[in-house]
């Protein structure tokens, strides 16, 4: 198969085409042709998409001939400027009449393209993506793709993460298209300037691109990464005070004789600047004392670039924004020393610059990131600050400290703790990576496992009790109040939800009350009797089988909702409901409509596989022990408080779809309903597979 070699070069220039610039005494484009050298078997035609304004100006036709000696190439003159390769790409290939198997290679590096060819071969038919490890890569300079299974590329974003769960790559800007004039015609039609936007639409349908993992590169995209090749690069610029910082402080400043230099202040300066950084100093003396100053620190040979006079004598606030291109890596630093204590000890560290290798699905207020950072790998949950401190703020840190405080009960019930991070712009904390746990949820064999998961939770929590029954039904209408009508009121603005709340719903054919009817029987004594806690104790809070860990030395817990005070066990009664009876894990991740609307209601098109028998004996026989109540009444509290899990999930689902949280609420109000219901017939409810379970 003999493919065509396209280089995009229409883009614009500042005095010289960018094609003929060396780096390392070679110009670009002969150094990113050497890529292919290895191939030339393979390669038909090279051709250059340049502007023909270029042409007139650089004679590049004529350089080119030079350049790509060996190879057969072609000229293609595009009359106006494009807005980005892919524009450039459509218009370059209609004019030059292309077709069939095509490479697309920019001008910012030199590869081994030998993966890439390799999965040319096995996969002709398919788009290839060429893939870099982002391990100490500055994102600015990257799209990134978000993989999933099979080398799947399910997004594309530019100098950013996707927003996509999956493993982080980054896009090397060679690709290979089966067929380019479709490529072509697929850019123009939906107006696409750049080529992720391209793989985006292709994750959007059936035949997604696929990623290859590319071994060695070298780059050369931008003027740092030219220096770079030369020996030569920038880091940041530090702001220093003088007096009292550099200099012995002086009330009054006296030019007459020199102050004297505090230890260690050139010697930090110069130290500074041979690392790569630009140094600015700062004072509150006047402008008009300027020359006066400049002549000063050049005679205590004190090394800067730059020098700010006329500051206010009061605090010095940096502000500066966190680049989406390096999200870890702090922007604006502050330290602080004693009135001459010179310079001489501090140490400025170039900030953390972990590789972002994965974003973990779910997290309703928090994203969760596999990073790796000096090879070791390790978890980071973290969530951004806006200007009131946002609720998920508060949640993180309250997760992180409920983790604290299972590590002192048990050090082998939770993940190792490896620290937290809370300044203005965000709130994290980092732990362990389980690479050689499975969640429960992805286990065949979970019953032995969660036996020791009672057995780990009775005696380290659930032992910790208040029996006091006024205590219990206060908390249950304290919940009601702090978390259910909050959410309803709130969801009751939503037109396709308000029948669900306020009206008289049909789901899968059978009417039933709305929510604002189920929740005022519940409230009723003798029915809030029946769902009042057995108990408060510690609880974990979001006992999914997703949050349950199983691996070599036993099980571990993740990701707890816990509160500092008491709570109700059966919330993690209804976690664990939730993921036998709703099975969240697997409806939540549907790209196909749940809800089917259906006359005066909906037909819910997702049907919970059947619980597992086995699992579920063992889950009410142990709860039955925890709680001291029946099988029956376990089953009946267990259903109520999925109900109310259901509930309190909807606004997180109504960010995905309404269909997600129509499906959520529908979900909850059968629950919720059935469970009332037999609480008020004082019917026992029985283990049922139901269609909305």
């Amino acid at each position: 198969m003999t493919l065509s070699l396209i280089f995009p070069l229409a883009g614009q220039d500042d005095g010289e085409f960018r094609a003929f610039r060396e780096a390392g005494g070679e110009s670009l484009i002969h150094r990113a042709l050497r890529t292919f050298a290895p191939f030339r078997d393979r390669i038909g035609t090279v051709h250059c998409f340049v502007l023909r304004e270029q042409e007139e100006r650089f004679a590049v036709s004529q350089r080119l001939r030079d350049e790509l000696e060996g190879f057969d190439f072609r000229l293609t003159l595009l009359d106006e400027p494009t807005s980005g390769p892919a524009e450039t790409v459509s218009r370059g290939v209609v004019m030059a009449g292309l077709s069939g198997p095509a490479l697309i290679c920019d001008l910012d590096h030199r590869l081994d393209v030998a993966p890439l060819f390799a999965a040319m071969n096995e996969t002709p038919n398919d788009c290839l993506v060429s893939l870099w490890p982002l391990a100490g890569e500055d994102l600015k300079r990257w799209s990134v793709a978000a993989v999933s299974g099979g080398g799947v590329i399910s997004a594309v974003a530019d100098r950013r993460l996707p927003v996509a769960a999956g493993f982080f790559h980054g896009v090397i800007g060679c690709y290979y298209f089966p067929d380019i004039a479709q490529t072509a015609w697929l850019c123009s039609e939906g107006g696409l300037v750049r080529f992720s936007g391209y793989f985006n639409h292709l994750a959007a349908s059936a035949s997604p691109a696929r990623g290859v993992q590319l071994a060695a590169a070298e780059f050369f995209g931008d003027d740092e990464q030219i220096r770079a090749l030369e020996g030569d690069a920038a880091r940041g610029t530090i702001f220093c005070d003088i007096d009292g910082t550099l200099i012995r402080h002086q009330d009054k400043p006296d030019y007459s004789r020199l102050p004297e230099l505090l230890p260690g202040s050139r010697e930090k300066l110069s130290a500074w600047i041979a690392q790569g950084y630009r140094v600015v100093l700062c004072t509150a003396r006047p402008a008009a004392d300027q020359a006066r100053l400049t002549d000063l620190l050049t005679a205590l040979q004190i090394p800067h670039h730059d020098l700010l006079c006329g500051l206010s004598s009061g605090a010095r606030i940096l502000i500066n924004d966190r680049k989406p291109h390096a999200i870890f890596a702090a922007q604006a630093l502050s330290l602080e020393i004693a009135r001459d204590a010179g310079i001489g000890g501090l140490e400025i560290r170039p900030p953390s610059k972990p590789n972002i290798l994965r974003r973990f699905e779910g997290g309703s207020f928090a994203e969760t990131l596999l990073l790796e950072d000096g090879g070791r790998r390790f978890v980071r949950k973290r969530v951004a600050k806006d200007g009131n401190l946002s609720p998920g703020y508060s949640r993180l840190r309250d997760q992180f400290r409920t983790l604290e405080r299972f590590a002192l009960m048990d050090r082998n019930l939770v993940p190792a703790l490896l620290g937290e991070e809370n300044n203005s712009h965000e709130y994290f904390y980092d732990m362990e990576f389980l690479d050689d746990h499975v969640a429960l949820a992805d286990c065949a064999a979970r019953g032995p496992a969660l036996e020791q998961v009672f057995e780990k939770l009775e005696r380290h929590l659930y032992g910790h009790r208040d029996p006091d029954p006024a205590a219990a039904r206060a908390w249950l209408l304290r919940h009601f109040e702090t978390k259910i009508d909050p959410k309803l009121a709130a969801l009751a603005e939503h037109s396709a939800l308000r029948p669900f709340l306020t009206g008289s719903p049909v789901i899968d054919g059978v009417p039933h009350s709305s929510l604002a009817q189920v929740m005022a029987k519940v409230r009723r004594p003798e029915v809030l009797a029946k769902f009042a806690p057995q108990f408060l104790s510690l609880v974990h809070g979001d006992l999914t089988f997703q949050n349950v860990m199983l691996g070599p030395d036993g099980v571990k817990l993740i990701d707890m909702e816990a509160q500092d005070g008491l709570e109700a066990p059966e919330l993690d009664l209804g976690k664990m409901f939730q993921s036998i009876f709703s099975q969240y894990e697997v409806w939540s991740r549907h790209t196909t409509p749940l809800c089917a609307p259906a006359p005066s209601g909906v037909s819910l098109a997702f049907s919970p596989a059947a619980p597992d028998r086995a699992l579920y004996e063992i889950m009410v026989r142990c709860w039955s022990r925890i709680l001291g109540c029946s099988a029956e009444d376990v089953a009946l509290k267990g259903h109520f408080y999925l109900g109310l899990h259901l509930v309190r999930m909807v606004p997180f689902r109504l960010k995905q779809s309404a269909d997600q949280a129509a499906y959520a609420l529908a979900t909850a109000l059968v629950q919720l309903g059935r469970a009332v219901e037999q609480a008020e017939s004082g019917a026992r409810a029985r283990p049922r597979n139901v269609k909305a379970a």
